[in-house]
Order: structure tokens, then sequence, then C-alpha cells
């Protein structure tokens, strides 16, 4: 579950860092006699620009893992290689 929830929490800083687009739907209800309907419903699109922070944070966090992999031992980057294609394989 916590990968999950960190991989929506990557995906949206990368949403916010480069900017996105969404549509959003506003609907009104109403009373047509007994009934409770839906009167008029409004689409329409929203653009939201980048966001310097979320790409600041984005890029200081590349910086740290470059870091980390800069100051690990051959045998280190040797056993982390074995590590991340294990993981490959195993998500296809």
């Amino acid at each position: 579950m916590g990968e999950i929830k960190n991989s929506k929490i990557k995906k949206a800083l990368i949403n916010k860092a480069l900017g996105f687009t969404t549509q959003e739907i506003i609907e009104e209800y109403g009373y047509s006699g007994d009934e409770f309907v839906l009167q008029k419903r409004k689409t329409s699109t929203k653009s939201y620009p980048p966001d310097l922070t979320a790409l600041q944070l984005l890029l200081e966090k590349e910086d740290e893992k470059l870091n980390e992999y800069s100051n690990m031992t051959d045998e280190e980057l040797e056993n982390e290689k074995i590590k991340l294609l294990k993981e490959l394989k195993e998500k296809k």
C-alpha cells in the first residue's frame, strides 16, 4: 500500500511541476415535482501552469539519488544493479 501511495504522490508532484490540464464538471441538481434531478451540467477545461517549487523539489530528489549512487563502492553498485534488474523482471 505504501508503494502505491508513493507512486500517486510522485505522479501528482510531476504533474504539478510540469503543469497539467484537467476537466472540471459542475452539476446543479434541483427538484422537479417529487424527484431530485440534474438540471444543469457545465464542463470546462482548466490548465494549471508549471509550478517552480514542485520542479525544484523534483530536481533536489534527483540530485540526492545521484549523490547516493556516486558515494557507493563498486560492490554496492553491483548489488544495486542486481536488485534493480530483479525488480524489472518481476514487473514484466
